[in-house]
């Protein structure tokens, strides 16, 4: 710093009190300087107390929120995926469409019925209808029998019961049908189910064949052992048994009956020890049996009431007025005829009138068939004109009548 030399003559108050004044200026600019190069920095302002709101930045001006469209492989994989079958409906191409319902097709039936593959249709809703047990299922489909039948094999069986018991191999399904129980014993060679039986010679018949033994001998009363012996005979096809059944009984005549007509051989009810009648009534039942008029034919003239029943119980079982052609007498023909045709005519078919040898009861087998059957031309097949109008005659009053 300068030195100044102050004497009296030269100092001035004025210089003196400029000088310090710059001196102070110099040293204060200095000291700030200073203190603001070192300073501690000052404490930050006091804010409200508010919630602090981040803020989110915000997205580049060039990029544009938007949400994905789901398309048709879209919806298809998440229709596999979940399967879903909503999905699969809004899948737009058909093809797809269809390729979807088909892969879900296992597991939804919604996706069975939406198919239009007609056999993948019938195949998939099957399985749902046998795995479920439920029949109605099998209406979606046009043709339906298939998959009722795969649901339920006993659908169009005329022995349901013995069909179900067989097909589940439960006897059970049979209740108290001793027929039942013992075709199904013999089926399934189940001696147990046999005792399920509760007739006595039924149940001693059915464990006799299942053991190829004979145990009707243990019976005591005649009529039991008859009909154990018949059965046995007829369930071991061995006809010779029925020669132990009890001489003319009924059992006896059903049993070699029975194998005539399995046969084919009417002589087998020409059994030695049978009466006339028994007889008879073997070929009777003989031609009843196996459809063949040959057994009535046997049948004595003069045996006519039985030679009139053998012929027209024939005809009304078979249908066939033509049996009655095998009684001699006139008048007792005719009434087979009439009952044939007219009284008892369920069975009646008119292929069979042509077989009628009396031009007459022929062309009334005609008319009452037309009747029966509702169809006019029937009456075409009468062998004259006049008969033919006749019967158109009586078919129109018969309609008249009954319209």
């Amino acid at each position: 710093m300068a030195q100044y030399s102050f004497r009296k003559e030269d100092s001035d108050p004025k210089i003196l009190i400029a000088v310090l004044l710059i001196l102070i200026v110099v040293l204060g600019a200095a000291l700030i300087m200073i203190i603001t190069q070192r300073g501690e920095p000052e404490p930050a302002p006091e804010v409200p107390n508010e919630t602090i709101v981040q803020e989110i930045p915000e997205e580049p001006e060039n990029e544009t929120n938007v949400t994905e469209v789901c398309g048709d492989s879209c919806h298809y994989d998440m229709a596999v995926a979940g399967m879903n079958f909503s999905e699969c409906q809004q899948i737009e191409n058909a093809t797809l469409r269809q390729d979807c319902y088909e892969e879900l097709s296992s597991v939804s039936m919604d996706a069975c019925t939406a198919l239009e593959d007609l056999s993948k249709k019938e195949e998939c809703i099957t399985a749902f209808a046998t795995a479920q047990g439920n029949i109605s299922m099998c209406d979606y489909l046009e043709d339906s029998l298939d998959c009722q039948l795969a649901v339920d094999p006993c659908l169009l069986s005329d022995n349901m019961k013995l069909c179900r018991a067989v097909e589940y191999e439960d006897p059970s399904e049979c209740g108290q049908d001793t027929d039942c129980l013992l075709n199904y014993s013999i089926t399934k060679k189940d001696k147990d189910a046999c005792e399920l039986i509760q007739n006595t010679a039924v149940s001693v018949a059915c464990a006799s064949v299942i053991d190829s033994m004979d145990n009707c001998k243990t019976l005591e009363k005649q009529a039991q052992r008859d009909y154990c012996y018949q059965l046995y005979a007829i369930y071991t096809d061995d006809y010779l048994e029925c020669s132990e059944i009890t001489e003319n009984t009924q059992y006896a005549i059903d049993c070699f009956a029975t194998f005539a007509a399995r046969r084919g051989d009417v002589e087998i009810c020409e059994a030695d020890g049978f009466k006339l009648d028994t007889m008879w009534e073997c070929y009777t039942k003989y031609s009843l049996m196996s459809g063949n008029i040959s057994g009535c034919e046997r049948i004595h003239e003069l045996a006519k009431t039985n030679k009139f029943n053998c012929a027209f119980e024939f005809a009304k079982q078979y249908g066939d007025p033509s049996a009655c052609t095998v009684i001699d007498s006139l008048v007792t023909r005719d009434t087979c005829y009439q009952g044939a045709m007219i009284y008892s005519n369920e069975n009646l078919k008119w292929e069979n009138c042509a077989g009628v040898t009396d031009f007459n009861w022929r062309n009334k087998c005609y008319t009452e068939s037309a009747k029966l059957y509702d169809d006019i031309t029937l009456c075409d097949y009468a062998e004259e004109d006049y008969a033919q109008r006749s019967c158109r005659d009586a078919y129109e009053l018969y309609k008249s009548q009954s319209g």
